[in-house]
């Protein structure tokens, strides 16, 4: 007589906890899910690099003179290195190359020298 009192009471229970175990597990797959979204959005180094190398030429038409200018990337952290005509180039390569997504910093080793060829027309 007990146990028909106890063991409705006891299989729901074990169908509550169940039920809670497995939306927890399903919460888990999902936020994995999307943390592994995130990490795939992420661009590589490579394809960072590219990003901003392509940005730099696109800002050609602004006037910015791009062509000794070298772009590496490491883990959002963009390096631009080479020569550049004035302090105004090297701000504006800066700028262009934080604006594109997935930058997290841009070091800036950038020389301003006047005597290049080429840096009087367009590049």
């Amino acid at each position: 007589m007990i146990l028909r009192r106890i063991l409705p009471l006891v299989v729901a229970g074990l169908l509550g906890v169940s039920a809670a175990a497995h939306a927890q597990n399903g919460a888990t797959a999902s936020s994995g899910a999307r943390a592994s979204d995130t990490a795939a959005a992420a661009p590589t180094n490579r394809q960072l690099a590219a990003n901003v190398r392509h940005a730099l030429h696109a800002a050609r038409k602004q006037g910015l003179k791009s062509t000794y200018i070298r772009v590496r990337a490491r883990d959002g952290v963009v390096t631009l290195s080479g020569v550049v005509a004035s302090e105004q180039q090297i701000a504006f390569a800066t700028q262009v190359a934080q604006s594109v997504s997935g930058v997290r910093a841009v070091q800036g080793q950038l020389e301003v020298r006047t005597d290049v060829r080429g840096f009087s027309g367009n590049q």
